[in-house]
């Protein structure tokens, strides 16, 4: 028993050391929570839509130190079939969180069928965040 002690108290000091020297970053937007500690990085989830016209998104949590960047980005795909080009990428929601500030997204973003990019940039952030996102087969 008091090795184990000893093992968790090691463990606890190298996250303590390691978070504080180069920060935490826990997790997959749009699948796990993403929690982050004082740490400078940036996450991003995409989506595909082929039978809607919109993405919906629900985002939250809460800044707690640095701030947090939330970006969604639409981009119409090429088409090999009609030799269509892709369209450039055409931002629909940017909108920068500072500390104490609570994250509560819930809307749907509307750019037509294509490809749909959340985008979490974080800096010197702190924080818990959830993403939701429908799944591929739902759009």
């Amino acid at each position: 028993m008091r090795g184990l002690i000893v093992w968790i108290v090691i463990l606890v000091g190298v996250f303590f050391v390691v978070g504080e020297t180069h920060g935490w970053y826990l997790g997959v937007p749009s699948h796990t929570p993403v929690f982050v500690y004082k740490i400078t990085a940036s996450g991003k989830a995409t989506r595909q839509t082929f039978n809607t016209d919109a993405l919906p998104v629900r985002m939250s949590g809460r800044v707690r130190h640095g701030s947090l960047e939330v970006k969604v980005i639409f981009q119409r795909p090429e088409s090999f079939q009609t030799s269509r080009q892709a369209g450039s990428n055409r931002p629909l929601f940017d909108h920068t969180y500072q500390a104490g500030d609570v994250v509560a997204i819930d809307q749907s973003f509307k750019g037509g069928k294509g490809d749909y990019t959340v985008q979490l940039d974080f800096h010197d952030a702190t924080g818990l965040f959830r993403l939701n996102l429908p799944d591929e087969n739902q759009l």
